[in-house]
């Protein structure tokens, strides 16, 4: 029997957003409510960048006179785009609230070394540079690398806007647009081969033309009736082009399901773990067993992972509703059984390395006094007034260390509302650790019992017939 223990979060894009804003924002609801998923970026919903007048794309010309003065290394010295031509130039756009996209720069800097002079690598982030330094610190990337960093740009930003990062654009000797890709592609061949030829080889990096409102049916459409009144609906589809990947839930009247464009392992993911903060059934609380590689999720990432879903049975959108008195999250789990009789679910005992919260022996957490509660993240910690622990071990298991290698479980026996400022990197198990000790806690590994989530393949994949 084959089995595949998935230890990190499988094709996830990066936003050019501070994740950590919408997470604290969703955070002031009562922990489990809506940690796990977001619907997608916010700003003007329905709107893609393609719907800007001024954009730029293949085949036109970068605006003479962009000077960026806002930047990393050189010694601040501003760059000058209009100085740099007569060379290839890679523009890589990115931002801090991605990992994937800030360890992107380390790529691009051996890139730069690579080639030298022939192409000039050109990182570019919205963001303030005081920011970027400070964000970047941590992680050691301005000691490892050389290459100049840009910062506080927004004019490109508006010429090109693009939905995930890292984003690149090649511009050829004369400024103009040769490509638009995603770093899969940004490889020394297909770099090569545009210095050897003057023939881009690189794929087109198109990111998705809309996203639906929060409030916006999936199914549902028929104009002519404008309140449907509809108490009941379950629907199933396949891979929707061009639509974004986001899941919406809400118990306002009854419950509401809304689930587009995500992966087969996503739905049995969020069937399973529910409204259970304490077992959220994270990527390392659950197992597969038979499945081929990649067959119902998938470590791909850009412009790979967009092709991959494309592929039959590997991406679905699902869309209920229920009226109250129904338990949304078994009702969908039933749903999973009729729809994929294929995969077997079960949740069982197995013992596991993990990552347990506990308290140090001579100390005694105080139960908060305050009346007002609150719970907001910051880019370096957190900062809870008269909130739940266990709500801050849900956000931390579900979004900052949803690629560690072992759940985050609580031990402490705190099941009383507290009061907490954490100082500590959210995604780095080590800086947590450090700043969960200045408060009398401590992060130690344990083997422990706790619930798993396993998925079997029974028998072999057959699609589901319209």
């Amino acid at each position: 029997m084959k089995k595949t223990l998935l230890i990190c979060l499988m094709g996830y894009l990066c936003l050019p957003i501070s994740t950590l804003k919408a997470q604290s924002k969703v955070a002031e609801s009562p922990p489990g409510t809506d940690l796990v998923y977001q619907p997608g970026i916010p700003g003007q919903e329905g709107e893609s960048p393609s719907a800007l007048s001024d954009t730029l794309t293949i085949g036109d010309q970068i605006p003479s006179g962009i000077l960026f003065t806002n930047v990393l290394k050189l010694g601040g010295k501003p760059i000058n785009l209009d100085q740099q031509k007569g060379q290839y130039k890679v523009l890589h756009f990115w931002a801090t609230s991605c990992s994937a996209s800030i360890k992107s720069l380390l790529e691009t800097d051996q890139l730069q070394k690579d080639f030298q002079s022939r192409i000039d690598f050109v990182p570019i982030t919205f963001e303030p540079l005081d920011n970027v330094r400070k964000t970047l610190e941590p992680y050691g990337i301005l000691e490892k690398t050389d290459i100049p960093i840009v910062t506080s740009d927004g004019r490109l930003q508006r010429l090109i806007p693009h939905l995930t990062i890292p984003h690149f654009v090649i511009l050829d000797q004369w400024g103009k647009i040769v490509a638009i890709t995603g770093k899969e592609d940004m490889t020394n061949e297909k770099l090569q081969h545009l210095l050897d030829t003057g023939q881009p080889s690189f794929r087109l990096k198109k990111d998705v033309s809309f996203q639906l409102r929060q409030d916006e049916f999936l199914i549902p459409g028929n104009e002519k009736i404008p309140e449907k009144n509809i108490r009941y609906l379950s629907a199933l589809t396949g891979y929707i082009p061009e639509v974004k990947s986001s899941l919406i839930q809400h118990f306002d009247f009854g419950s509401y399901f809304r689930i587009v464009n995500m992966s087969l392992f996503k739905h049995f993911q969020f069937a399973y773990s529910g409204h259970d903060i304490v077992d959220y059934f994270g990527v390392n609380r659950i197992v597969l067993e038979d499945f081929e590689k990649e067959e119902i999720t998938s470590s791909k990432t850009g412009m790979d992972y967009r092709e991959w879903k494309m592929q039959e049975g590997h991406v679905y959108s699902y869309e209920l509703i229920l009226p109250p008195g129904i338990e949304p999250f078994a009702y969908m789990k039933d749903e999973l059984k009729k729809f994929f009789p294929y995969i077997e679910a079960r949740v069982e005992m197995q013992k596991r390395t993990v990552y347990a919260l506990i308290q140090q022996e001579v100390r005694s957490f105080p139960e908060s006094q305050n009346a007002n509660k609150s719970y907001k993240t910051r880019p370096f910690g957190v900062e809870m007034t008269n909130y739940p622990l266990q709500g801050l071990v849900y956000h931390l298991n579900s979004f900052f260390l949803q690629s560690s290698p072992y759940p985050l479980i609580n031990l402490t026996g705190i099941d009383y509302p507290i009061d907490l400022k954490l100082e500590a990197q959210l995604a780095s198990v080590e800086s947590l650790r450090e700043g969960f000790q200045k408060h009398g806690l401590e992060l130690v590994e344990k083997e422990l019992e706790i619930p798993v989530l396993v998925l079997r393949k029974l028998n072999k994949y057959k699609p589901i017939q319209p």
